[in-house]
């Protein structure tokens, strides 16, 4: 997206925010098919824990955004944050939907190195690494703010480095270190 297309994103958040409801519409045509890469890119490496595609889970994350009395945005960069969290949220309830009828046993899921070394595949409980990534969240915001833009977004390191105004070897290193602590927290669930 170039940056008119970024400034615009974050002037129609602006009207929208004060009260213009036709710019939801125009937002949306903006921003879908960004969404939609990003969802499409988690889904197509994900196991069989996902079942339904990057449409729907692109559809469920618009309604639930702008289903709220509350839309506050302050920026692209704060309504893509927030959209990619409602995926993320979205993706878990699923999966904890479809667990609770058959649990994946420890012994039959990846490990998380194997799946980081597989082309960023989501190979592991989705359930698991988000009880695990919430967890990262309270030790170090921002680790788990890459890794959330890494798995359940979709971003390369330098995506997540120009969307977080941070430089890449800084992204590099939080993720290589997240990957570490998330691996130790999913063995030990």
């Amino acid at each position: 997206m170039n940056q008119n297309a970024k400034n615009e994103v974050t002037l129609l958040l602006k009207q929208f925010k004060e009260g213009d409801s036709h710019t939801q519409s125009e937002l949306m045509n903006l921003i879908y098919q960004e969404l939609r890469r990003y969802a499409g890119g988690v889904l197509n490496n994900e196991n069989q824990t996902i079942t339904f595609q990057a449409t729907e889970l692109v559809n469920e994350a618009y309604i639930r955004l702008f289903d709220t009395e509350t839309m506050d945005f302050n920026d692209r960069r704060h309504f893509m944050s927030t959209a990619l969290l409602v995926m993320r949220r979205f993706m878990v309830d699923h999966a904890r939907k479809k667990n609770r009828q058959k649990r994946i046993p420890k012994n039959q899921q990846s490990s998380y190195e194997e799946m980081s070394s597989v082309s960023e595949k989501l190979d592991l409980d989705v359930v698991a690494l988000n009880d695990a990534l919430n967890d990262l969240e309270k030790l170090d915001a921002r680790a788990a703010k890459i890794v959330e833009l890494r798995f359940f977004g979709g971003l390369s390191e330098s995506e997540i480095a120009v969307f977080m105004n941070l430089s890449r070897s800084t992204v590099n290193r939080e993720w290589q270190s997240s990957k570490l602590w998330l691996l130790h927290q999913i063995k030990k669930q």
